[in-house]
């Protein structure tokens, strides 16, 4: 097994997540660098997870130290301007979800790293820290039948603080980006037309909408009704119920079950989330692997920057919407 070497770029508040995870796996992955314009955040990531360098600029971690793969945890209104150079630099991506705030940006970072030759991938952790692959299995077995429609509710009572709540696109930046992504990867079909609804609470303190009411047709015939809130009180609730003519599929973060139509009082079976130890960090993990293995066989990760295309795609389409008024059109997936 081959081990890669890491440079760490931006060492915020979510950065502990990764670090955490990737410590666990010394025989896969060796953090050599942090970098960080805040010059203690990358010294402290350094101190705590043990990198031998500490760099204020991207470029200066490119010329200052030899590594494989750039962990991008910037926030997300200067992750281009941190692409371009690390793809010019040849260097693998694997960056935090969103990828980019606005379909059209992503589509400029997916473009540079094709014209570099080098691999992005997103870290869409809910894939398997919220049971949408194995869900994906049970659907693919054909045990509920052909999906219906899909309910899903994701309800929190949130406050962001630093740069978050300075940009005009909020709820569906931060958990709707898991949730659509989710539906894709699930269902293994891609969105067709979207309708969307937001609004900003004064409950919470940020620029864009706190909540969001989205409606997903998929290509397969699968209609999706999806609720997003930062202003539900007490918070920290999700769901997912998938109607299928066979059945149907009860999710949340524990799992899945499954209610057959002759058999309403009780599942006919569940499904846990197989993860070793944090189910979270283990998914974090699992999604970097993937970059990884993708490298060393040159084919491209599940979770690629040019996949992410379509999951940017949704979140696009569901803010023009909820601007116009108007259901916005998808083709394979992309939006227009």
């Amino acid at each position: 097994m081959r081990q890669f070497k890491l440079a760490f770029i931006g060492c915020g508040g979510i950065s502990a997540s990764h670090l955490d995870s990737y410590a666990a796996h010394a025989d896969r992955v060796k953090l050599v660098a942090t970098c960080d314009i805040v010059s203690d955040r990358a010294a402290q990531a350094k101190a705590t997870y043990g990198a031998a360098v500490v760099f204020d600029s991207v470029e200066a971690a490119i010329a200052g130290a030899e590594w494989d793969v750039a962990v991008v945890c910037t926030p997300t209104p200067v992750r281009e301007a941190v692409v371009a150079p690390l793809a010019a630099a040849g260097k693998h991506i694997y960056i935090e979800k969103p990828m980019a705030d606005s379909i059209e940006e992503a589509r400029r970072m997916v473009a540079l790293c094709e014209s570099a030759g080098v691999k992005m991938a997103v870290d869409q952790t809910y894939r398997y820290y919220y049971p949408f692959d194995i869900a994906r299995r049970v659907i693919a077995d054909g045990c509920i039948g052909q999906p219906i429609s899909i309910i899903h509710r994701g309800l929190d009572y949130r406050q962001d603080g630093g740069w978050r709540p300075t940009c005009k696109r909020h709820t569906l930046a931060v958990m709707g980006v898991h949730w659509v992504d989710g539906f894709r990867w699930m269902l293994g079909s891609e969105a067709r037309e979207v309708r969307a609804l937001s609004h900003s609470s004064s409950a919470i303190e940020c620029v864009g909408e706190t909540d969001a009411h989205v409606q997903i047709a998929f290509e397969n015939g699968t209609v999706v009704s999806y609720v997003q809130s930062f202003s539900c009180p007490p918070g920290g609730f999700a769901d997912t119920i998938v109607v299928g003519e066979a059945g149907s599929l009860h999710m949340n973060y524990g799992g899945v079950a499954f209610y057959e139509q002759a058999r309403q009082d009780a599942p006919a079976q569940e499904w846990k989330i197989d993860a070793q130890g944090d189910p979270h960090k283990w998914a974090v993990f699992r999604l970097l692997d993937e970059l990884l293995t993708a490298i060393e066989t040159d084919t491209q990760p599940a979770n690629s920057c040019q996949d992410n295309l379509r999951t940017v795609s949704l979140l696009e389409a569901a803010w023009r919407s909820a601007d116009s008024g108007t259901p916005v059109a998808l083709q394979d997936g992309l939006v227009v």
